[in-house]
């Protein structure tokens, strides 16, 4: 059995002003029982621990409002991978 954590991490934003990209990120983890969760989101580690790293889309932190925006659709995708893999 496992588990399936949401994080929101915030990253520093790709470019120059005014040409800045994303500052925020949204991965799931599917953790199994026996194993700690990441605290640092690293793809070798989590492949040495067992654990899976669902990418579910990056935006902007500051415009995550309505839902159409990049962050919230992110979000809510997790959501969804999150509700669905733990109410198995």
């Amino acid at each position: 059995m496992s588990i399936a954590l949401k994080e929101i991490r915030s990253q520093h934003s790709k470019g120059t002003f005014p040409h800045c990209g994303p500052d925020t990120y949204v991965t799931v983890q599917i953790v199994p029982d026996d194993v700690q969760p990441l605290v640092c989101l690293n793809e070798r580690a989590a492949k040495r621990r067992g654990i899976e790293l669902i990418y579910c889309g990056e935006g902007y932190h500051n415009r995550q409002a309505t839902p159409r925006s990049m962050l919230r659709q992110a979000i809510d995708k997790a959501d969804t991978i999150v509700a669905e893999h733990n109410s198995v």
